[in-house]
């Protein structure tokens, strides 16, 4: 299948049939969520791949996911620690590719700035970078022909707890990932894909 083929396959799965993601399809999301794109390279964010118990444990403090027989649940948090973060990333950036960091002057700009943004815009600003990645994520699993559910209705405060993590790292979007259930109703052999017209959504311009 084409790329634009398997994106027409996939849907938002309501329901598994329990069978398991194989550690090289778990790889190659890891992979594409890795070489997804973001504001300056920055990568705000940080990824759990929780499975048996502990993904278990998270589908069940929150009521509104229902129950999901899912094989892993990833979930995307935002991390706004940015400003102190970017030295490191200066660092990586120019052992890389075998330079300065005096000659990475604008990247250091774009740094600096950073470290004037408000608290609560540095979080609007993280979770944006998170939802590319989460985007790469799902293009991935329909390349793969894993199916995947990206979802809000949970409790981050109570994922955040289970987790232990820090107060800079704070769930936004989770992606449950395996196979469907034939017998899922959602799925668009038995219920078709349903799309604004092209019309309604792009305005192709040259003036």
């Amino acid at each position: 299948m084409s790329f634009l083929k398997n994106l027409s396959w996939r849907y938002a799965t309501k329901k598994f049939d329990g069978r398991a993601v194989s550690a090289s399809d778990l790889d190659s999301i890891v992979e594409a969520i890795h070489l997804a794109p973001s504001a300056s390279g920055a990568q705000p964010y940080h990824v759990i791949v929780a499975s048996g118990e502990l993904k278990n444990q998270l589908i069940q403090s929150s009521k509104q996911i229902g129950k999901i027989d899912a094989s892993h649940l990833f979930v995307f948090c935002t991390r706004t620690d940015y400003p102190d973060r970017a030295e490191k990333q200066i660092a990586l950036v120019a052992e890389i590719q075998g330079t300065t960091i005096e000659a990475l002057a604008g990247l250091r700009t774009t740094v600096d700035r950073a470290t004037l943004v408000e608290p609560s815009a540095l979080r609007a600003w993280a979770a944006r970078q998170t939802y590319i990645a989460l985007g790469f994520a799902l293009a991935a699993c329909a390349e793969l022909g894993v199916d995947a559910a990206p979802m809000e209705g949970f409790s981050p405060a109570e994922f955040h707890s289970i987790l232990g993590l820090p107060e800079y790292i704070q769930p936004v979007v989770i992606m449950a990932v395996g196979y469907r259930d034939p017998a899922d109703p959602a799925q668009p052999s038995m219920r078709k894909k349903v799309r604004f017209p092209k019309e309604d959504l792009f305005d192709f311009r040259a003036e």
